[in-house]
């Protein structure tokens, strides 16, 4: 049995044991952690920095855009089209794709063009299908941003595009004030520069892969190109009042043939923007 005098050593040696313990956790120095390596240099060319592209399916819902002599219906032919090039463009590029529509729902211009700001889109793709009151036109067109038509059937067709009851009637004060303002941020940008240039390779390669009339690239206010904040472009891939290639638009064959001529654009376009 231990007696009162053997405790008190026992408790001394204890206390100077964890008096110097503690000492010596204090005095430790601090632990170091690695400095955080210094951010790499990031390449500031466009295809570089291109990520994100929206694709914007022409009209929706109620909105069924033009119809053919056959019953072919615009908003099913663009909604068909985008699927395909969103799906050849994740399969083939590391770019995020994202639809304004991914169904038959309508979508105004004005949310078009702010899904694509949300997403922080670097390109946008308006697809449609061409209208005529000349029943044999053909071909394809394809569209970049101007407040002033490259020619009288392209500012019906704008019109027509942005819902307008009466084609004669000319652009309110307060449009033209808008896209005026959006051309002139778009310039400060090089977007105009960029869209040109997408429209003209996209144009190209729809002409070759298609064997299509060339009818050119052109300039039109449509509404569904203000107001996005990158290089855009509207594609109108055929026309479906003309009944020969309305016959082509509702094959699948002949859609996936378009997506191909968009993408091979797209890919042409980053190696000259790159």
């Amino acid at each position: 049995m231990t007696g009162p005098n053997e405790i008190k050593p026992l408790k001394l040696i204890l206390g100077v044991f964890l008096f110097f313990s503690f000492l010596a956790v204090a005095l430790s120095p601090p632990e170091l952690k690695p400095m955080a390596a210094p951010p790499a240099q990031v390449d500031q060319s466009p295809a570089k920095r291109l990520k994100v592209i929206v694709i914007d399916p022409g009209h929706g819902g109620l909105e069924s855009g033009a119809k053919g002599k056959f019953g072919a219906l615009e908003k099913d032919i663009t909604l068909a089209v985008a699927l395909k090039l969103k799906a050849v463009i994740e399969r083939s590029l590391a770019l995020r794709v994202e639809l304004t529509r991914d169904k038959d729902t309508e979508v105004s211009l004005e949310n078009r063009a702010a899904i694509a700001n949300n997403h922080k889109s670097d390109l946008f793709i308006s697809i449609h299908t061409n209208s005529s009151y000349r029943r044999n036109a053909r071909g394809s067109e394809t569209f970049f941003l101007s407040l002033n038509a490259t020619d009288e059937e392209a500012r019906r067709l704008a019109y027509l595009e942005n819902n307008s009851a009466d084609l004669s009637k000319p652009l309110a004060d307060e449009d033209q004030d808008e896209i005026r303002m959006i051309l002139w941020d778009m310039a400060q940008s090089a977007y105009l520069k960029q869209s040109q240039s997408l429209a003209e390779i996209i144009q190209d390669e729809l002409n070759s892969l298609l064997g299509t009339a060339n009818r050119g690239i052109k300039q039109a206010p449509f509404k569904v190109l203000t107001g996005v904040a990158c290089p855009a472009v509207l594609v109108e891939v055929a026309f479906i009042s003309n009944p020969e290639e309305e016959k082509d638009l509702v094959k699948e064959s002949f859609q996936s043939n378009v997506a191909e001529a968009i993408y091979r654009g797209l890919v042409r376009y980053l190696k000259i923007a790159g």
